[in-house]
Order: structure tokens, then sequence, then C-alpha cells
């Protein structure tokens, strides 16, 4: 038909639709030359709309010691220092000297002790206490009960710039850890509700980026962390192997409704259930990364290698060289999130 027939709305139309084709072919384009050149400019991002779901819960993991492995769960409360449980233990070598002067001592992570992989935790909840029980191969299976805040001595801990203060987990389970480290002055403590967390403003290097009121218990930053799984498959296929998501240590997995990967980026705010997340930044990856999340044998390079040829930001000196995998939370009520839960933006 000639163009002189057509209507204006029939033009109009056309017009949208060849516009539509165009822009799609486009942003195909600029994703395949990024697969194909980590370096090249990438698409400006269009945020998704107010109460649009962005995703569905994958998975829940709690860490209940810093350091060792985790527990998939269905279901998890949330509190305003973290998910209940969640890297509320943690271990201490008494002895260690790089802490400041006045605290417990020198907390130990993968990167200082590789063998706390090895360590597999369960929790129980009995007469509205935690039961904690680890297992590690050549040892015997040892229970924790939570220990008595009321009355017990609160000890300071110091965590990654910020401190915070735990209670002592007894002798018994200092003897575990000591035959299972090689360190004999090692102890266990727990971050009890009623004991003094983590103030994350006081963070001389990332404080300012809170809203001033932020806790956190034992985690190195934040309350919670989530990385998408679109993201976990993307930097898979870059090294060219599955990598395990517990490299990275998140404890929200989620599906997002796109295939693009690192759309967790610029989720600034979203709800789960009735319970709204804000970022408070992306988290920097260190080379715990590039060790089996299992057993703590560095593996290799990667993915910390591939990751920093296109994931540095370089936005803000404060990464430095450590690149960009996952995002750091906080939420603004306390809940309870479930796996199936809609992500929503907004």
């Amino acid at each position: 038909m000639p163009l002189s027939e057509l209507s204006s709305q029939q033009i109009a139309v056309a017009a949208v639709a060849t516009g539509a084709a165009a822009a799609g072919a486009l942003g195909l384009w600029m994703y395949y030359r990024r697969q194909a050149d980590p370096n090249a400019a990438q698409p400006v991002q269009v945020g998704p709309r107010p109460n649009e779901v962005i995703g569905k819960v994958k998975s829940i993991v709690l860490y209940p010691v810093k350091s060792i492995r985790g527990i998939e769960v269905g279901s998890a409360d949330c509190l305003m220092r973290g998910f209940k449980y969640d890297r509320r233990f943690i271990i201490v070598n008494t002895a260690g000297t790089n802490a400041p002067e006045g605290t417990g001592g020198e907390f130990l992570n993968l990167l200082k002790m590789p063998k706390m992989a090895q360590i597999q935790p369960r929790l129980e909840e009995a007469d509205g206490k935690v039961v904690l029980t680890l297992e590690a191969d050549g040892y015997d299976t040892i229970r924790i009960q939570e220990p008595d805040a009321e009355g017990s001595e609160r000890v300071a801990l110091h965590v990654y710039r910020t401190n915070g203060e735990g209670i002592d987990c007894g002798d018994e389970v200092a003897a575990w850890l000591a035959a299972f480290t090689g360190l004999p002055s090692v102890r266990m403590y727990f971050m009890a509700e009623s004991v003094k967390p983590r103030h994350i403003p006081d963070d001389p290097k990332w404080g300012s980026v809170t809203r001033g009121n932020e806790d956190v218990s034992f985690a190195n930053f934040a309350p919670f962390m989530l990385c998408t799984q679109q993201s976990l498959t993307d930097i898979s296929g870059r090294v060219g192997r599955d990598l395990e998501m517990a490299r990275f240590r998140p404890n929200i997995i989620v599906e997002s409704t796109s295939s693009a990967p690192y759309q967790e980026d610029h989720w600034k705010s979203f709800k789960i259930a009735d319970i709204g997340f804000y970022i408070l930044k992306k988290c920097g990856r260190c080379p715990m990364t590039q060790m089996d999340p299992n057993t703590g044998e560095k593996t290799g390079p990667e993915p910390l290698s591939t990751l920093r040829e296109f994931r540095l930001e370089k936005s803000d000196s404060r990464y430095a060289n450590s690149p960009i995998f996952g995002i750091q939370l906080a939420a603004e009520q306390e809940g309870t999130i479930r796996v199936g839960d809609s992500v929503v933006f907004g």
C-alpha cells in the first residue's frame, strides 16, 4: 500500500514497531559485544518500575558461625541486625595480635584458617534458645547451648573496623576448636539479642553509606547480602565451569525475572513479603572467592581474576581492586521471608 494511503494512526504504529525492533536489536548487539569484549561500554540500564516483580527468592542460607559452612533453610526471621542466628557465633584467637587493645582477640576466617570450611553446622531451638551442633570429619560431634546472657561477661570483639560484644560459649567448645585449629587460645563467642551489636555508621571506611542507624552481628559489613542466580550463571560461563554460590556467601539468593546478570546492582530498594530492604553498598570481593567452599583449598585465580576484567567499581576508590558481585543490604523492619516469596521493586 502506498504511504499516501496509510492513516496517521497506522503510520504511528509502524514507527513504534520499527523503533522497538531497532532498540531490541541494539540491546542484543550491545549484550553480545559485551560477552566478546568485557571492556566494551555497557548499555544504559533502565530500572524496574515501582511495584514491579523483579524476582523470587530461590534460596535462603544461614551461616551461624562466621566463616564456616552455611545451612539452607525454607524461611528465616529477619531482625534488624540480620537473620536470626546468622553470623551470631564467631571464633576468636585470644592470643592473636591483629586486634585493637581492649578487645577479646583476633577473629578467624577462611583466609586465616582455611580448614574452617570443613565444619558443618546444624541448628535447633530448645526452650527458646538455639543449640548449635558442629561436625567435622575426624572429630567428635559437639553440641553448644546458647550461653545465658543474663549476668554473663560481655567481651568486646572487633570485626572489620567496628566493635560489638559477645558472650563466651564455654570451655568444651573451646577445647574442640583448639584441637581442630591447632590454636590453644581459641574461643567461641555468641552475640545474643541483648548484647551490643556492631554499629555500621561507626565504620570509618563505609559508614557514610548508611542512614545512621544500622546495626549488624558478625557479618563483614551489612546485615544481609543478596546475589542473583543470573549473575552466578554469567560468571560461571565466563570462567568456563560451574561455580558454587557458596563462594560468595550470600544469605538471600534470587531468581530474577530478567535474564540479564548483575541487575541487582540497580535494586536500590525492594520488598520481600512485607519487609523493605535497601542497598547500603555493592559487595566488593576478596580472595575467599578463590577457595573451595567445602574444603578451604584455593582452586586458582578464578573467579576473582575474570571479575576484575569487567566488574571493578572505578567510580569509588574505596573498592580499590575488589570487583563487585552482589549487594549488601539493611532492612526497614522485622519479619519473615520464605523461599518462593516475590521480590518487588520500590
